[in-house]
Protein backbone atom coordinates (compact mmCIF):
# COMPACT_ATOMS: atom_id res chain seq x y z
CA UNK A 1 0.00 0.00 0.00
CA UNK A 2 1.39 3.38 -1.03
CA UNK A 3 1.85 6.15 1.59
CA UNK A 4 -0.88 8.17 -0.12
CA UNK A 5 -3.25 5.22 0.07
CA UNK A 6 -2.41 4.70 3.78
CA UNK A 7 -3.19 8.33 4.57
CA UNK A 8 -6.53 8.05 2.74
CA UNK A 9 -7.47 4.94 4.72
CA UNK A 10 -6.57 6.61 8.02
CA UNK A 11 -8.54 9.74 7.16
CA UNK A 12 -11.56 7.67 6.18
CA UNK A 13 -11.37 5.74 9.45
CA UNK A 14 -11.18 8.98 11.42
CA UNK A 15 -14.08 10.44 9.44
CA UNK A 16 -16.32 7.40 9.97
CA UNK A 17 -15.40 7.33 13.67
CA UNK A 18 -16.35 10.97 14.08
CA UNK A 19 -19.55 10.47 12.12
CA UNK A 20 -20.63 7.57 14.32
CA UNK A 21 -19.71 9.55 17.44
CA UNK A 22 -22.00 12.35 16.24
CA UNK A 23 -24.80 9.85 15.62
CA UNK A 24 -24.24 8.28 19.04
CA UNK A 25 -24.19 11.71 20.66
CA UNK A 26 -27.43 12.81 18.96
CA UNK A 27 -29.22 9.58 19.80
CA UNK A 28 -28.03 9.66 23.42
CA UNK A 29 -29.01 13.31 23.77
CA UNK A 30 -32.50 12.65 22.41
CA UNK A 31 -32.95 9.62 24.69
CA UNK A 32 -31.81 11.55 27.78
CA UNK A 33 -34.05 14.50 26.84
CA UNK A 34 -37.10 12.22 26.54
CA UNK A 35 -36.29 10.52 29.82
CA UNK A 36 -35.82 13.90 31.50
CA UNK A 37 -39.23 15.04 30.26
CA UNK A 38 -40.88 11.97 31.83
CA UNK A 39 -38.73 11.59 34.93
CA UNK A 40 -36.36 14.52 35.65
CA UNK A 41 -35.19 12.87 38.89
CA UNK A 42 -34.01 9.74 37.12
CA UNK A 43 -30.56 8.63 38.21
CA UNK A 44 -29.49 8.27 34.57
CA UNK A 45 -30.60 11.83 33.77
CA UNK A 46 -28.76 13.21 36.78
CA UNK A 47 -25.65 11.24 35.84
CA UNK A 48 -25.41 12.97 32.47
CA UNK A 49 -26.46 16.36 33.83
CA UNK A 50 -23.61 16.34 36.34
CA UNK A 51 -21.48 17.48 33.41
CA UNK A 52 -23.58 20.56 32.66
CA UNK A 53 -21.78 23.88 32.97
CA UNK A 54 -22.26 25.86 36.16
CA UNK A 55 -24.32 28.44 34.29
CA UNK A 56 -26.57 25.72 32.86
CA UNK A 57 -27.13 24.28 36.31
CA UNK A 58 -27.84 27.71 37.77
CA UNK A 59 -30.32 28.28 34.97
CA UNK A 60 -32.16 25.07 35.88
CA UNK A 61 -32.14 25.91 39.59
CA UNK A 62 -33.38 29.49 39.21
CA UNK A 63 -36.29 28.38 37.04
CA UNK A 64 -37.59 25.98 39.70
CA UNK A 65 -40.12 26.98 42.39
CA UNK A 66 -38.23 28.35 45.38
CA UNK A 67 -39.36 25.46 47.59
CA UNK A 68 -38.21 22.77 45.13
CA UNK A 69 -35.47 20.55 46.61
CA UNK A 70 -32.88 21.51 43.98
CA UNK A 71 -33.62 25.23 44.45
CA UNK A 72 -33.31 25.38 48.22
CA UNK A 73 -29.55 25.82 48.06
CA UNK A 74 -29.90 29.19 46.31
CA UNK A 75 -30.81 31.23 49.45
CA UNK A 76 -28.29 29.40 51.64
CA UNK A 77 -25.08 31.01 52.83
CA UNK A 78 -25.54 34.60 51.70
CA UNK A 79 -23.91 37.14 54.01
CA UNK A 80 -27.11 39.16 54.16
CA UNK A 81 -28.06 40.62 57.56
CA UNK A 82 -31.67 40.88 56.35
CA UNK A 83 -31.82 37.08 56.51
CA UNK A 84 -30.72 37.13 60.16
CA UNK A 85 -33.40 39.42 61.56
CA UNK A 86 -35.34 36.60 63.22
CA UNK A 87 -32.32 35.08 64.96
CA UNK A 88 -32.19 35.57 68.74
CA UNK A 89 -30.11 38.47 70.06
CA UNK A 90 -30.46 37.59 73.77
CA UNK A 91 -30.82 34.33 75.71
CA UNK A 92 -34.38 33.07 75.47
CA UNK A 93 -36.46 32.74 78.65
CA UNK A 94 -35.28 29.74 80.65
CA UNK A 95 -31.74 29.91 79.25
CA UNK A 96 -28.67 31.72 80.52
CA UNK A 97 -26.31 31.97 77.52
CA UNK A 98 -26.55 33.06 73.89
CA UNK A 99 -24.11 31.14 71.69
CA UNK A 100 -23.26 32.71 68.32
CA UNK A 101 -22.14 30.06 65.82
CA UNK A 102 -20.35 30.56 62.49
CA UNK A 103 -19.50 27.59 60.31
CA UNK A 104 -21.00 24.82 58.21
CA UNK A 105 -23.12 21.70 58.77
CA UNK A 106 -20.46 19.90 60.83
CA UNK A 107 -20.33 22.80 63.28
CA UNK A 108 -24.12 23.15 63.31
CA UNK A 109 -24.64 19.43 63.97
CA UNK A 110 -22.32 19.48 66.98
CA UNK A 111 -23.58 22.80 68.37
CA UNK A 112 -27.25 21.94 67.98
CA UNK A 113 -26.63 18.72 69.88
CA UNK A 114 -24.66 20.59 72.57
CA UNK A 115 -27.60 22.98 72.98
CA UNK A 116 -29.96 20.01 73.31
CA UNK A 117 -27.73 18.30 75.87
CA UNK A 118 -27.36 21.44 77.95
CA UNK A 119 -30.97 22.60 77.90
CA UNK A 120 -30.10 26.17 78.92
CA UNK A 121 -28.41 27.56 75.83
CA UNK A 122 -29.85 29.74 73.07
CA UNK A 123 -28.27 29.42 69.62
CA UNK A 124 -27.73 32.15 67.02
CA UNK A 125 -26.31 30.32 64.02
CA UNK A 126 -25.05 31.69 60.69
CA UNK A 127 -23.38 29.52 58.09
CA UNK A 128 -23.29 28.20 54.56
CA UNK A 129 -22.97 24.89 52.70
CA UNK A 130 -19.41 23.63 53.28
CA UNK A 131 -18.54 27.22 54.23
CA UNK A 132 -14.78 27.93 54.33
CA UNK A 133 -13.31 29.89 57.25
CA UNK A 134 -13.23 33.23 55.43
CA UNK A 135 -17.00 33.00 54.92
CA UNK A 136 -17.47 32.36 58.64
CA UNK A 137 -15.12 35.22 59.53
CA UNK A 138 -16.99 37.62 57.21
CA UNK A 139 -20.26 36.45 58.78
CA UNK A 140 -18.99 37.34 62.25
CA UNK A 141 -17.91 40.79 61.04
CA UNK A 142 -21.28 41.41 59.39
CA UNK A 143 -23.36 40.07 62.27
CA UNK A 144 -24.07 43.15 64.36
CA UNK A 145 -26.87 41.28 66.12
CA UNK A 146 -24.50 39.01 68.05
CA UNK A 147 -23.64 41.63 70.70
CA UNK A 148 -25.78 39.74 73.21
CA UNK A 149 -23.73 36.55 72.80
CA UNK A 150 -21.18 35.80 75.48
CA UNK A 151 -19.82 32.76 73.59
CA UNK A 152 -18.74 32.60 69.93
CA UNK A 153 -18.23 29.20 68.29
CA UNK A 154 -16.20 29.23 65.08
CA UNK A 155 -16.17 25.99 63.06
CA UNK A 156 -13.35 25.13 60.64
CA UNK A 157 -13.78 22.08 58.40
CA UNK A 158 -10.48 20.65 57.14
CA UNK A 159 -11.66 20.09 53.56
CA UNK A 160 -12.99 23.65 53.33
CA UNK A 161 -9.64 25.36 54.00
CA UNK A 162 -8.38 25.06 50.38
CA UNK A 163 -11.61 26.73 49.26
CA UNK A 164 -10.39 29.94 50.82
CA UNK A 165 -8.86 30.32 47.35
CA UNK A 166 -12.29 31.31 46.06
CA UNK A 167 -15.12 33.75 46.77
CA UNK A 168 -18.23 31.72 45.96
CA UNK A 169 -19.61 28.24 46.51
CA UNK A 170 -20.16 27.73 42.79
CA UNK A 171 -16.94 26.19 41.50
CA UNK A 172 -15.92 23.75 44.23
CA UNK A 173 -19.51 22.51 44.52
CA UNK A 174 -19.62 21.88 40.75
CA UNK A 175 -22.18 19.10 40.81
CA UNK A 176 -24.59 21.14 42.96
CA UNK A 177 -23.47 24.81 42.72
CA UNK A 178 -24.11 26.92 45.82
CA UNK A 179 -24.18 30.51 44.51
CA UNK A 180 -23.51 32.31 47.80
CA UNK A 181 -20.50 34.64 47.86
CA UNK A 182 -17.97 35.92 50.40
CA UNK A 183 -14.90 38.18 50.44
CA UNK A 184 -11.51 36.91 49.30
CA UNK A 185 -9.04 37.76 52.06
CA UNK A 186 -5.34 38.33 51.55
CA UNK A 187 -2.45 39.51 53.69
CA UNK A 188 -1.17 42.86 52.46
CA UNK A 189 1.74 44.28 54.41
CA UNK A 190 0.92 41.89 57.24
CA UNK A 191 -2.69 43.08 57.46
CA UNK A 192 -5.88 41.33 56.37
CA UNK A 193 -7.61 42.89 53.39
CA UNK A 194 -10.82 41.52 51.93
CA UNK A 195 -12.06 42.00 48.37
CA UNK A 196 -15.85 42.16 48.47
CA UNK A 197 -17.75 40.13 45.86
CA UNK A 198 -19.62 42.02 43.13
CA UNK A 199 -22.82 40.15 44.10
CA UNK A 200 -23.61 40.12 47.82
CA UNK A 201 -27.13 38.78 48.27
CA UNK A 202 -29.57 36.38 46.69
CA UNK A 203 -31.66 39.01 44.91
CA UNK A 204 -28.60 40.64 43.35
CA UNK A 205 -27.54 37.22 42.10
CA UNK A 206 -30.97 36.35 40.70
CA UNK A 207 -31.33 39.69 38.90
CA UNK A 208 -27.81 39.70 37.47
CA UNK A 209 -27.93 36.07 36.36
CA UNK A 210 -31.42 36.23 34.84
CA UNK A 211 -30.42 39.18 32.67
CA UNK A 212 -26.80 38.09 32.12
CA UNK A 213 -26.21 41.74 32.91
CA UNK A 214 -23.02 43.76 33.19
CA UNK A 215 -23.08 42.89 36.91
CA UNK A 216 -23.00 39.19 36.07
CA UNK A 217 -20.13 39.68 33.63
CA UNK A 218 -18.25 41.74 36.21
CA UNK A 219 -18.78 38.98 38.77
CA UNK A 220 -17.43 36.34 36.38
CA UNK A 221 -14.38 38.51 35.71
CA UNK A 222 -13.88 38.80 39.45
CA UNK A 223 -14.10 35.01 39.83
CA UNK A 224 -11.57 34.55 37.04
CA UNK A 225 -9.08 36.66 39.04
CA UNK A 226 -9.89 35.37 42.53
CA UNK A 227 -11.04 31.75 42.27
CA UNK A 228 -8.28 29.18 41.89
CA UNK A 229 -10.72 26.68 40.41
CA UNK A 230 -12.40 28.97 37.88
CA UNK A 231 -12.43 27.80 34.28
CA UNK A 232 -14.61 29.22 31.53
CA UNK A 233 -14.83 25.70 30.06
CA UNK A 234 -16.55 24.57 33.26
CA UNK A 235 -18.43 27.75 34.11
CA UNK A 236 -19.79 29.19 30.85
CA UNK A 237 -22.94 27.88 29.22
CA UNK A 238 -22.18 26.94 25.59
CA UNK A 239 -23.37 24.55 22.89
CA UNK A 240 -21.37 21.83 24.68
CA UNK A 241 -24.26 21.66 27.17
CA UNK A 242 -26.30 20.07 24.36
CA UNK A 243 -23.84 17.22 23.85
CA UNK A 244 -23.90 14.23 26.15
CA UNK A 245 -20.37 13.23 25.17
CA UNK A 246 -19.17 16.76 25.93
CA UNK A 247 -20.92 16.62 29.31
CA UNK A 248 -19.07 13.43 30.24
CA UNK A 249 -15.79 14.97 29.11
CA UNK A 250 -16.43 18.13 31.14
CA UNK A 251 -17.18 16.09 34.25
CA UNK A 252 -13.86 14.29 33.84
CA UNK A 253 -12.10 17.62 33.24
CA UNK A 254 -13.44 19.04 36.50
CA UNK A 255 -12.28 16.00 38.46
CA UNK A 256 -8.68 16.55 37.31
CA UNK A 257 -8.39 20.30 36.70
CA UNK A 258 -9.50 22.08 39.87
CA UNK A 259 -6.42 23.03 41.86
CA UNK A 260 -7.71 24.25 45.20
CA UNK A 261 -5.50 21.87 47.20
CA UNK A 262 -2.32 22.39 45.16
CA UNK A 263 0.30 23.85 47.46
CA UNK A 264 -2.21 23.99 50.34
CA UNK A 265 -2.76 20.39 51.39
CA UNK A 266 -1.53 16.92 50.56
CA UNK A 267 -2.45 13.67 52.32
CA UNK A 268 1.14 12.89 53.35
CA UNK A 269 2.37 16.20 54.77
CA UNK A 270 -0.94 17.86 55.64
CA UNK A 271 -1.44 21.60 55.31
CA UNK A 272 1.43 23.76 54.12
CA UNK A 273 2.21 26.45 56.68
CA UNK A 274 3.60 28.68 53.94
CA UNK A 275 0.48 28.56 51.77
CA UNK A 276 -1.54 31.73 51.40
CA UNK A 277 -4.65 30.01 52.74
CA UNK A 278 -3.04 28.87 56.01
CA UNK A 279 -1.27 32.20 56.54
CA UNK A 280 -4.56 34.06 56.00
CA UNK A 281 -6.44 31.64 58.24
CA UNK A 282 -3.96 32.16 61.08
CA UNK A 283 -4.36 35.92 60.71
CA UNK A 284 -8.15 35.53 60.73
CA UNK A 285 -8.04 33.53 63.96
CA UNK A 286 -5.73 36.03 65.67
CA UNK A 287 -7.96 38.92 64.59
CA UNK A 288 -11.10 37.06 65.64
CA UNK A 289 -9.57 36.38 69.05
CA UNK A 290 -8.84 40.10 69.51
CA UNK A 291 -12.32 41.16 68.37
CA UNK A 292 -14.18 38.71 70.60
CA UNK A 293 -11.98 39.61 73.55
CA UNK A 294 -12.68 43.31 73.01
CA UNK A 295 -16.41 42.57 73.02
CA UNK A 296 -16.15 40.52 76.20
CA UNK A 297 -17.01 37.30 74.35
CA UNK A 298 -15.47 33.84 74.77
CA UNK A 299 -14.19 32.30 71.54
CA UNK A 300 -14.27 28.54 71.00
CA UNK A 301 -12.78 27.23 67.75
CA UNK A 302 -13.83 23.83 66.41
CA UNK A 303 -11.17 21.99 64.39
CA UNK A 304 -13.28 19.55 62.40
CA UNK A 305 -11.24 16.93 60.58
CA UNK A 306 -13.40 15.23 57.98
CA UNK A 307 -12.65 11.78 56.62
CA UNK A 308 -9.00 11.13 55.83
CA UNK A 309 -7.61 14.33 57.39
CA UNK A 310 -6.27 12.76 60.60
CA UNK A 311 -5.08 15.58 62.87
CA UNK A 312 -4.13 17.90 59.97
CA UNK A 313 -5.99 20.97 61.26
CA UNK A 314 -4.56 20.58 64.74
CA UNK A 315 -1.02 20.40 63.39
CA UNK A 316 -1.59 23.47 61.20
CA UNK A 317 -3.43 25.69 63.69
CA UNK A 318 -2.98 24.37 67.23
CA UNK A 319 0.13 26.43 68.03
CA UNK A 320 -1.46 29.61 66.66
CA UNK A 321 -4.58 29.12 68.77
CA UNK A 322 -2.51 28.39 71.87
CA UNK A 323 -0.43 31.49 71.23
CA UNK A 324 -3.59 33.60 70.93
CA UNK A 325 -4.98 32.01 74.14
CA UNK A 326 -8.02 30.68 72.27
CA UNK A 327 -9.93 27.65 73.50
CA UNK A 328 -10.40 25.00 70.86
CA UNK A 329 -11.63 21.47 70.35
CA UNK A 330 -9.95 19.24 67.80
CA UNK A 331 -11.98 16.20 66.78
CA UNK A 332 -8.86 14.05 66.49
CA UNK A 333 -8.82 13.88 70.32
CA UNK A 334 -12.32 12.40 70.30
CA UNK A 335 -12.37 9.97 67.37
CA UNK A 336 -10.22 9.08 64.36
CA UNK A 337 -10.89 10.87 61.10
CA UNK A 338 -9.08 8.05 59.33
CA UNK A 339 -11.62 5.46 60.47
CA UNK A 340 -14.52 5.34 57.99
CA UNK A 341 -16.77 3.89 60.71
CA UNK A 342 -16.95 7.39 62.22
CA UNK A 343 -18.59 8.82 59.10
CA UNK A 344 -21.97 8.59 57.44
CA UNK A 345 -22.27 7.91 53.68
CA UNK A 346 -22.75 11.64 53.05
CA UNK A 347 -19.43 12.44 54.77
CA UNK A 348 -20.81 13.80 58.05
CA UNK A 349 -19.91 12.35 61.42
CA UNK A 350 -21.97 9.46 62.69
CA UNK A 351 -24.47 10.08 65.47
CA UNK A 352 -22.04 8.56 67.97
CA UNK A 353 -19.06 10.66 66.82
CA UNK A 354 -21.14 13.81 66.74
CA UNK A 355 -22.37 13.05 70.25
CA UNK A 356 -18.78 12.91 71.54
CA UNK A 357 -18.04 16.18 69.78
CA UNK A 358 -21.17 17.84 71.21
CA UNK A 359 -20.47 16.63 74.74
CA UNK A 360 -17.00 18.19 74.64
CA UNK A 361 -18.39 21.43 73.23
CA UNK A 362 -21.12 21.64 75.85
CA UNK A 363 -18.56 21.06 78.60
CA UNK A 364 -16.28 23.72 77.13
CA UNK A 365 -19.09 26.26 76.95
CA UNK A 366 -19.74 25.58 80.62
CA UNK A 367 -16.09 26.04 81.53
CA UNK A 368 -14.75 22.49 81.71
CA UNK A 369 -11.19 22.27 80.28
CA UNK A 370 -10.98 21.49 76.55
CA UNK A 371 -9.62 18.26 75.17
CA UNK A 372 -6.44 18.74 73.09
Amino acid sequence: MTPERSITVVLKAIGWTLAWLVVLDVCTSLAVARLAARNPDSGLVRYFQYGLSIEAKLDQMTRLPRDAPDARIIPAGWLDPDQWRDLPTRPRPGTDKLVALYGQSFAFNATNEAVRLDGHLTLRGIGGPAAPPDHSYAAYLADTGNSGADTVVFGILASSVPHMGSMSGMDWTFEHPAPYTFPRYRLVGGHLEGEAPALRNEQQFRDAFAQRSASWRAFKTQLAHNDRGFSSVVFDRTWFDKSQIALLMRRGWVAHSQNYEDGVYDPVHGFSGSSEQIEVLKAILIDLAARTRARGQRLIVLLEQDQGYGDALFRALGATLDGAHVQFISTHTLFSANDPRNFQPDGHYTIEANELFAQQLQATIRGVPTAR
